[in-house]
């Protein structure tokens, strides 16, 4: 993300806890605190990256818990969408994914960079990008997957 931050102007977008309607917002992706780790039992987190001066708030649903907050592309118009994943607790790897949202002109520009850089540090596996980290326990045998309930022959091969 350091490339992208160098060439773009934006800010990421994190909603850190479903009982709050507070959104917190980061100038660089290293600033995010506990990233893959804010929500307890869930290991995909959304960010998203938005244009500075981005007007963003969450809005409400019922839950058998109580009152829940959701921060999802239809509160704002026009921003690009991460979903990063990490390290099930089983073990597997499950990818994350990004896409823009909208189309606004600065995040289609930021969604562009961000492909720009994936293609140029990312190793291309079967059609899915790699990253170096991932490639490597890849090739040591880790399970890289989409969804941890897909069967093992889904999973991405280095081969």
């Amino acid at each position: 993300m350091e490339l992208v931050e160098a060439e773009h102007t934006f800010v990421y977008v994190v909603h850190p806890d479903f009982a709050s309607p507070v959104v917190n917002f980061y100038e660089k992706a290293r600033k995010i605190p506990d990233l893959l780790t804010m929500f307890p039992g869930h290991i995909i987190q959304d960010v998203f990256l938005v244009p500075p001066g981005t007007q963003v708030q969450t809005s409400s649903y019922q839950n058998i818990k109580g009152t829940r907050y959701s921060l999802r592309p239809p509160e704002f118009t026009s921003s690009v969408v991460i979903q990063f994943a990490g390290e099930h607790p089983e073990g597997a790897l499950i990818r994350s994914r990004f896409w823009a949202h909208g189309t606004a002109p600065e995040v289609l520009r930021v969604e562009a960079a961000l492909f720009r850089h994936m293609r140029r540090t990312f190793r291309n596996i079967g059609g899915p990008k790699v990253g170096p980290t991932a490639f490597a326990q890849l090739l040591n045998g880790r399970r890289l997957t989409l969804n941890v309930n897909a069967p093992p022959e889904t999973d991405l091969r280095a081969d």
